[in-house]
């Protein structure tokens, strides 16, 4: 048994040094300037049902606001599509257009993708931990 807990002891040493290890070993080289950016965030503890509803509505919104936001990014690509294929006269300039649209697509995906990870999960349960941020989208 003694053995078991030596092996796991060094396992979760070993990983530990490397998961810590690994990223000062690559920077170490590097003489390039870094730019970081921080979001603040407050973290507060739902005790009651209130406090659950009020953070929930919260989450809704800035949900609604996300999906809104990447709605209206689709019709405008939409929109700037049907106009390039009125105006093509061959064959490269569909192609260029429908390039576009789908470049524009994939940017709108990758931005509410980002601001869903920033957004969090809802919170399940009064008594969970509810990360609040300030950010704007």
């Amino acid at each position: 048994m003694t053995s078991i807990a030596k092996r796991t002891i060094a396992t979760v040493a070993m990983v530990a040094s490397l998961a810590l290890g690994a990223p000062v070993a690559a920077l170490a080289g590097t003489t390039s300037a870094t730019t970081t950016t921080t979001i603040a965030t407050k973290t507060t503890v739902i005790t009651t049902l209130k406090q659950w509803r009020a953070a929930d509505k919260l989450y809704l919104a800035r949900l609604k606001v996300i999906n809104l936001s990447f709605l209206a990014a689709v019709a405008t690509a939409k929109s700037k599509l049907s106009t390039s294929i009125d105006g093509a006269t061959n064959s490269t300039e569909h192609i260029s257009a429908r390039a576009t649209y789908r470049f524009a697509i994939t940017e709108a995906t990758i931005a509410r993708s980002n601001a869903l990870t920033v957004l969090g999960n809802a919170p399940t349960k009064p008594g969970h931990k509810v990360d609040v941020t300030t950010t704007t989208f």
